[in-house]
């Protein structure tokens, strides 16, 4: 296995997408990234997440949200979509 191999299955074992084999790393620097890897884990896990008001604007803007809906009718009630 190389150190390409061993990252690539380890880092989807990290994100959950593959059982753990229980195998331990395949060389000292797979060792140093696996470290690196469980930390930034950790702190992604550990951090804020966006606000809800973020999350809103973002979802707008994509056509997902609340504030799509808001905009497709205007503020004097008449429709601004086109059909």
């Amino acid at each position: 296995m190389t150190c390409a191999d061993y990252r690539a299955a380890t880092s989807a074992q990290l994100d959950g997408e593959a059982p753990a084999d229980g195998r331990g790393a395949h060389c000292a620097d797979c060792a140093e990234w696996l470290a690196a890897a469980r930390r930034l884990k950790a702190l992604t896990r550990a951090a804020e997440g966006p606000s809800p008001e973020w999350t809103g604007r973002l979802l707008g803007s994509l056509g997902l949200g609340p504030a799509a809906a808001g905009e497709a009718e205007g503020t004097d009630g008449t429709s601004h979509g086109g059909s």
